[in-house]
């Protein structure tokens, strides 16, 4: 068990099938600490280890022609792990890069048709050694449309 405070940024870059799904990009940085006893050696390691992710979602928005949208997300990422405890169990699982996978809920409020919008999120994060559950609260920026309808055919 850790705690740590996490900070990044969210690109929302489109519809990606249908109405309801959008595609958002993200990339975020956790600083974390951790103290771990190991047995073997008699010892107790406090430290920081830091968690550089990258990762994509799709988002499905409840309700997308109010301001007030609830939605439940799902994504992938990786996870660049490092640290420097000066233990070679500690630091061989805080120094590699991981894969990971996401879950979450939360609610975005737009205001009008106003490309930024504001979000609360909680998330399951999936991944070898950094699992954990977040509450975030932040700005999204929403780009262009990814969805392309099509209306017959153009002569």
């Amino acid at each position: 068990s850790s705690d740590g405070q996490e900070g990044g940024m969210f690109i929302d870059v489109g519809w990606l099938r249908g109405r309801s799904v959008r595609l958002q990009a993200e990339i975020a940085m956790l600083r974390a600490t951790l103290t771990e006893t190991l047995v073997l050696e008699d010892s107790t390691f406090t430290g920081d280890y830091y968690d550089l992710s990258a990762g994509v979602s799709a988002v499905w928005l409840l309700n997308r022609q109010g301001p007030v949208s609830p939605y439940g997300l799902a994504g992938i990422a990786v996870h660049a792990l490092s640290s420097s405890f000066g233990n070679s169990v500690l630091d061989q699982r805080y120094n590699a890069n991981r894969f990971g996978s996401h879950v979450g809920a939360g609610v975005r409020l737009r205001a009008g048709s106003a490309r930024p919008a504001l979000f609360a999120e909680v998330r399951r994060v999936l991944s070898d050694h950094v699992d954990r559950t977040e509450v975030r609260f932040g700005g999204v920026v929403l780009l262009g449309d990814l969805y392309r309808r099509t209306t017959g055919i153009n002569r």
